[in-house]
């Protein structure tokens, strides 16, 4: 297989991997709950697309809206914005498998907003707002609001066509995912069995962004060298959702520090 040939796979396992294991831990739920939901994704990607396929993706769009709902109740409002980044990634892979077109926006585009709803939104602030928890300070404030502007002015970008907007998103994006890495460094000197999670997670995105940087400017400047779609899903995709923000939740449930 090509490189461009593991688009679809790799979408697809990060998508179940993404319900299945990042969103419970980041949004500190129950596994099991999210593990049904995570089989029904696998079916709603499995079927063909329609109405009974979209239908599996609502068991992962309740559980966020629970979740969602009570942390507002408590007046948690980082939790809430994380639940709803999820909530915002379900409804699109719900979008995505109605086959519907909205704002002219076409696949994979629109399977990927749920990926990057699930991973750059709600998985990397999880990190964000944990890393201003444990550790607070400007920095680690500053970060959990990079990570939080970035996905909708990314996403902005995409509506409007706007460079500043798409590019400038990229931009901000890169800088918060940085910032979580680099802060997690001191968990790679500290921690003990989840040191070499807290290493991959810290060093991911230093590659991984500059690729998503570079696509996001060839879409306006043809003169910037860039990776087609199907080739960014399995190197700048992979690398985040498995690298960066799979290994820095599983990192942090090994030390609970």
């Amino acid at each position: 297989m090509t490189l461009g040939e593991w688009m679809i796979p790799v979408m697809n396992v990060a998508l179940v991997v993404g319900v299945g294991v990042v969103l419970p831990l980041a949004l500190r739920d129950r596994l099991v709950l999210w593990l049904i939901a995570a089989t029904f994704v696998v079916l709603a990607l499995a079927l063909p697309a329609g109405p009974l396929a979209a239908v599996c993706v609502v068991p992962w769009l309740g559980l966020t809206t629970r979740l969602g709902v009570n942390a507002l109740r408590e007046r948690q409002g980082w939790p809430a914005m994380a639940a709803g980044f999820s909530g915002t990634a379900a409804l699109a892979l719900i979008t995505s498998r109605l086959e519907l077109t909205l704002f002219d926006i076409h696949e994979p585009i629109v399977k990927l907003t749920a990926l990057h709803f699930t991973y750059a939104g709600a998985g990397t602030l999880a990190l964000a707002h944990r890393l201003a928890t444990v550790r607070p300070g400007p920095w680690s404030r500053a970060t959990r609001w990079l990570v939080f502007i970035a996905p909708p002015v990314v996403a902005t970008g995409f509506l409007t066509k706007l460079a500043l907007a798409q590019v400038g998103g990229a931009v901000l994006m890169t800088l918060g995912a940085w910032l979580v890495a680099a802060l997690q460094l001191v968990d790679v000197k500290t921690s003990g069995r989840a040191r070499g999670l807290w290493l991959v997670s810290s060093l991911a995105p230093l590659v991984a962004m500059v690729l998503g940087v570079s696509w996001a400017a060839a879409q306006y400047w043809p003169s910037v060298p860039a990776l087609t779609v199907p080739d960014m899903v399995p190197t700048h995709g992979a690398l985040n959702a498995f690298g960066f923000v799979l290994c820095a939740h599983l990192a942090a449930a090994l030390d609970p520090r």
